[in-house]
């Protein structure tokens, strides 16, 4: 995802922090408000939160998505994007 803009807000006691990518893709981080936190202080917790969810994610105590197939990209199971579909037009290659 390419980055092109960030948006933060405050909204009914949230802090909202959006990502929004160059195709539309839009990452939403929302948490508890804390109205002494600055904008670049918002975007950079919301950054935080996200590389704790991925380290999270790699955990071992997390229940295993292996579906012990591998795509025909020769991706492994562990890809949660191997079995997806495209939403390009058919075509368009990936």
């Amino acid at each position: 995802m390419q980055l092109i803009d960030t948006k933060v807000s405050h909204d009914s006691g949230n802090l909202k922090v959006e990502f929004i990518g160059e195709g539309g893709e839009v990452v939403l981080v929302q948490t508890s408000d804390n109205p002494f936190l600055g904008e670049e202080a918002a975007i950079d917790h919301a950054k935080a939160m996200m590389v704790q969810l991925t380290a999270f994610e790699m955990a071992d105590d997390r229940p295993s998505r292996d579906t012990g197939a591998s795509s025909k990209d020769g991706l492994d199971g562990d890809d949660p994007l191997a079995e997806t579909d495209s939403l390009l037009p058919e075509k368009t290659t990936h």
